[in-house]
C-alpha cells in the first residue's frame, strides 16, 4: 500500500531532506514549487499527505481552505512547515495534523513523517476489505436464527447477503466463524444500506475484545495490501471498536469468557435494558463539523457520524480529553446548528464519542431537524 504527497516547496534544501524521510519511509511524493500549481493538482488528485512549506502564510492558508473544502483531500492529512510559534494556533484550527519546524532536521522530521504515515495506514486499513465467504447466524426484530452470508469484511464493517430485505436502520446481532479460523465472533452492527436483492451493509456498533481480536487477526493475514510492520503494531493494541462510541455500554454487552451464554440471551438483556443508550436509533452519516473546546475559540473541522438523539461520534485525528465540554457547529445546505455536548469517549487518531447536552425545546427540535435530514438523504433508507 504506497502513500501519495503532495510536497509544496521552493526551497532546495528543505526539499532535499524532506524527499530522503519520505523516501525511508516508502512514500511516492509529487513536487510542486509553485502553490498556483499545488491548487490545481489538489482540485485535480486525491493525495493521503500534503506538506505545505511556502514562502508566504496566506499560499499556506489558501491550500489549507482549499483542501479542505474540496471533495477529494477534505479529509487529507497536513503537515506545515513553520519558522516559529507565532501563528501555530491559527494552523491547526485550519485543519492541521503536523507541524516541522525551521531549520528541517531530518530526524525530526523523519519523527513527525512517520507519526503521519502511522495514522494513514490505520485509515486505509480501516477502509481496506478482504473477500471472505462464510455462514453467519443472525437476530434482528422480527427475525431470529436467520441465515446469512459474509461477503466481506474490514475493520469497522461488512457486506452481508441476507437473502431479503430488513427493516430500515435495522441492528442485526451477529455470530460466525471466519475461514481458519475455530473461535466465534459474537458482535452487533446497524444496517446502513441494502440493495434490492437482500445485500445490505453493516456498520459495526459493539464488538466485543475478543471477537475484536479474532477479525483484527484474521484481517491482518488476508489484507494483502496492509503493511505487517504497522498493521502488528496496531493490532497488538486495538481494546475497542474501530468507531466506538462515547454511550454506556450495558453488563449483557460485555462477551462472557467462558462463551457459555447463549448469543440470544444476551441479544434479549441488549433488547429489554431500560438504561442502553445504544437503544437510540443511529445513523451512520457523514457531515462536515466544526468543534470547539468550551471557552476556546480554536476551531477544530472535523466529520461527524453516527448521529442519534443522544449524541455522536466527531472523526477527527487530534482529540480532546474525555470529560471536555465541547461546542460543535454542523451546516447542512437548509440549516446550521449549534449543539453542547462533552467528551464521554476519547481515542486519538480516530475521534471522539460526545454525549449532547440540550437542555432546551429548540435544541431537542434542532438534533430532530439533523436526524430527519441525515435520514431523508440516506441511501436505501426506505
Amino acid at each position: 500500500m504506497t502513500l501519495s504527497t503532495l510536497l509544496v516547496c521552493a526551497d532546495e534544501a528543505a526539499v532535499d531532506v524532506l524527499r530522503r524521510v519520505m523516501e525511508e519511509l516508502g512514500i511516492k511524493v509529487e513536487l510542486c514549487a509553485e502553490p498556483a500549481r499545488a491548487a490545481v493538482r489538489l482540485a485535480q488528485e486525491r493525495f493521503d499527505l500534503i506538506v505545505l512549506d511556502c514562502k508566504k502564510q496566506k499560499d499556506t492558508i489558501g491550500l489549507l481552505l482549499g483542501s479542505r473544502s474540496s471533495r477529494l483531500n477534505d479529509s487529507t492529512l497536513a503537515v506545515v512547515v513553520v519558522q516559529g510559534q507565532e501563528n501555530i494556533r491559527e494552523l491547526f484550527s485550519l485543519g492541521v495534523n503536523f507541524v516541522v519546524y525551521k531549520p528541517i532536521a531530518y530526524e525530526r522530521a523523519l519523527s513527525s513523517l512517520r507519526a503521519a504515515q502511522t495514522l494513514l495506514y490505520r485509515d486505509k486499513r480501516r477502509k481496506a476489505r478482504a473477500m471472505v465467504h462464510t455462514q453467519a447466524t443472525v437476530d434482528y426484530a422480527g427475525g431470529e436464527q436467520v441465515r446469512a452470508t459474509l461477503v466481506d469484511m474490514a475493520e469497522d464493517g461488512m457486506a452481508v447477503t441476507f437473502g431479503k430485505k430488513l427493516p430500515p436502520t435495522s441492528k442485526v446481532y451477529f455470530q460466525f466463524q471466519l475461514p481458519g479460523q475455530k473461535a466465534t465472533v459474537r458482535l452487533s452492527g446497524q444496517v446502513v444500506w441494502q440493495d434490492w436483492n437482500g445485500r445490505a451493509g453493516v456498520q459495526f456498533v459493539d464488538v466485543p475484545q475478543t471477537s475484536r481480536r479474532i477479525m483484527s487477526e484474521w484481517l491482518l493475514k488476508n489484507l494483502d495490501d496492509a503493511p505487517s510492520r504497522e498493521a502488528a503494531s496496531e493490532a497488538a493494541s486495538v481494546e475497542h471498536s474501530v468507531r466506538p462510541s462515547g454511550m454506556p455500554v450495558a453488563a449483557g454487552e460485555t462477551e462472557k469468557q467462558d462463551g457459555k451464554v447463549h448469543e440470544r440471551e444476551a441479544v434479549a438483556r441488549l433488547r429489554s435494558e431500560p438504561d442502553n443508550r445504544r437503544g437510540q436509533t443511529r445513523y451512520a452519516c457523514r457531515l462536515g463539523a466544526e468543534v470547539f473546546q468550551a471557552g476556546s475559540s480554536v476551531r477544530n473541522y472535523c466529520h461527524l457520524s453516527d448521529l442519534s438523539p443522544g449524541g455522536c461520534y466527531l472523526e477527527m485525528p487530534l482529540v480532546f480529553a474525555q470529560g471536555s465540554p465541547v461546542e460543535i457547529t454542523v451546516r447542512t445546505h437548509e440549516m446550521k446548528l449549534r449543539l453542547s455536548g462533552e467528551v464521554k469517549a476519547s481515542h486519538p487518531g480516530y475521534g471522539m464519542g460526545i454525549s449532547f447536552q440540550l437542555n432546551t425545546k429548540e435544541e431537542r427540535h434542532g438534533v430532530q431537524q439533523l436526524i430527519d435530514f441525515v435520514a431523508a438523504t440516506a441511501p436505501n433508507n426506505g
